[in-house]
């Protein structure tokens, strides 16, 4: 009996290990999104559900989208590789495909859940068999003649929408050799789109600080101006970036280069700055009930939905 007392104490009196560190995101937040209500983001650290690390691809992951219960992931290494993964809810790979010789900006996944889309920085819009990714799928859909920062699907599946940094959108009709429509509103650089819930409209956002909204026939709605420019700003010092828009049945949401969340009326009025916690970047967005989240640097932020007094 004594020397079990002994054991005991023993062991209480040793020194315990280090304790585990929960895995934490690693610089730009580069992509959120929403499956079935829980909130998944990306980082140079791996993809992650809520806190918990799911993976980390063998690629500086870029974008995200989600095709329930898979995750589309689009990424690469700068001047050397553009790759596309698929993931499933446990954070196990699927199917990873090579698609060029440098970075995946932007993936997509259409509503029907076959095909995905990739936005490439040598400028090509390309299409691929999802979830198996086949190689004898993977098309050319549009090209443009600068890196594409952005490509999204309409959530009725007929339009396939990308922006590019040669200031252009194309507006494409999912139909066998349909010709993309040009919008060539913007005067600078195209960083963002986003697709009204309805499918109705398209939102795009660009590096002067500007968020237009088109119909999906072409035609140019509104403009938005000085979009995330902060009250002080002189207009001499260099426009903010919209770096990320989300819209969701709640309202079109943004984020900028200048470090704010921002809301853009459905009728009347100018944006409305949501939230700003330095001048550090927004890089991505996501809604979820009651709830808007902003990934930063390092960082997922996560924000009370404003109240509103009507749509």
């Amino acid at each position: 009996m004594l020397s079990l007392r002994v054991a005991a104490l023993a062991l209480l009196a040793a020194p315990l290990g280090p304790a585990e560190e929960m895995p934490a995101h690693l610089g730009p937040v580069t992509s959120v999104v929403v499956v079935g209500g829980q909130v998944c983001s990306a980082s140079q650290a791996g993809i992650f559900r809520e806190a918990k690390r799911l993976a980390k691809p063998p690629f500086r992951v870029m974008s995200m989208a989600a095709s329930k219960p898979l995750l589309l992931l689009g990424g690469g290494q700068p001047a050397a590789s553009g790759d596309v993964a698929v993931y499933d809810s446990d954070g196990s790979a699927l199917a990873k495909r090579h698609l060029g010789n440098d970075l995946v900006y932007s993936v997509a996944v259409a509503p029907d859940g076959k095909t995905a889309a990739a936005a490439m920085a040598d400028g090509r819009v390309l299409t691929i068999d999802f979830p198996s990714l086949a190689p004898t799928s993977v098309a050319e859909a549009n090209r443009h003649q600068a890196i594409v920062r952005a490509v999204a699907f309409s959530p009725d599946g007929r339009w396939l929408a990308s922006a590019g940094l040669d200031g252009l959108v194309l507006l494409t009709p999912r139909k066998p050799n349909a010709k993309p429509l040009v919008l060539a509103d913007h005067s600078a650089g195209v960083e963002s789109l986003a697709f009204a819930p309805d499918s109705s409209r398209l939102a795009t956002g660009s590096r002067d600080g500007r968020v237009r909204l088109h119909s999906v026939e072409g035609r140019l709605l509104r403009t938005f101006q000085g979009v995330g420019e902060p009250p002080d700003a002189t207009g001499f010092g260099q426009a903010p970036r919209v770096l990320c828009l989300d819209w969701g049945e709640t309202g079109l949401i943004g984020g900028t280069s200048s470090g704010y969340v921002f809301r853009l009326p459905s009728s009347q009025g100018d944006w409305q700055p949501l939230h700003r916690e330095r001048a550090t970047p927004v890089y991505s967005i996501g809604q979820v009930p009651g709830q808007i989240v902003a990934g930063k640097s390092g960082q997922l932020l996560k924000l009370a939905e404003p109240r509103r007094g009507g749509r």
